[in-house]
């Protein structure tokens, strides 16, 4: 089986998320591109996200075009391509269906920075809802992502979230730490409570130190 070591990588990192509750069973999808420009694997469309296996994940080539052999690639493979078109660095795109991501971005919540994780989801970028699996979906995650080209993730509207990473654990990290900062900003509403946040040059310094690159 080609790229059988990538495909138990994608397996392990939807196990993970689907345990932690920020995939849903059949809702969801993950995707890693291959090195040299030979393509991209990603999760197969409408299979139990619980029970995937290495030989489940699809293989699609550079125009996004799935091996005939393979099963169906998720209907959001046209936004994971796109999102790699205008992210060069980024070698893993992650959408998951978090529900305190979800439901901070269907209240706007603003998200304080409370820990040095929240500096860095402090302004993410919000796209309206767009039908799943569309090609308008696709070129506004992608639009947002060019938008802000050093934000970990982007909200989707009704839909959960898009995540990125130079590597799958990158991704994964940011949707499970943006789900805990997620959670902290609600439970700040509900107490009606104006928390404490990191001073604003500790803020500046902390992105600093998460965003430039040499």
């Amino acid at each position: 089986m080609r790229y059988e070591e990538q495909r138990r990588q994608v397996v392990a990192i939807v196990e993970e998320l689907y345990k932690a509750g920020l995939i849903t069973p059949t809702g969801g999808n993950v995707s890693l591109r291959l090195p040299g420009g030979e393509g991209y694997l990603i999760t197969p469309s409408g299979m139990f996200k619980g029970g995937l296996r290495p030989e489940d994940i699809v293989f699609v080539d550079p125009r996004g075009n799935p091996d005939p052999q393979g099963g169906v690639p998720s209907i959001e493979t046209s936004m994971h391509l796109e999102v790699y078109g205008v992210r060069p660095r980024v070698a893993a795109v992650l959408h998951a269906h978090s529900p305190m991501t979800t439901l901070a971005g269907v209240l706007r919540v603003r998200i304080p920075a409370v820990t040095v994780e929240a500096v860095a989801f402090g302004q993410l970028p919000v796209v309206p809802f767009v039908v799943p699996g569309s090609p308008e979906l696709a070129q506004a995650v992608a639009q947002a992502f060019r938008e802000a080209p050093v934000a970990p993730a982007v909200l989707l509207q009704n839909h959960g979230v898009v995540t990125v990473g130079e590597t799958l654990r990158q991704a994964a990290n940011a949707a499970l730490a943006l789900e805990e900062v997620c959670r902290l900003a609600i439970m700040c509403l509900l107490l009606d409570r104006e928390p404490v946040e990191i001073p604003p040059e500790a803020q500046e310094m902390l992105r600093r130190l998460m965003f430039e690159r040499p």
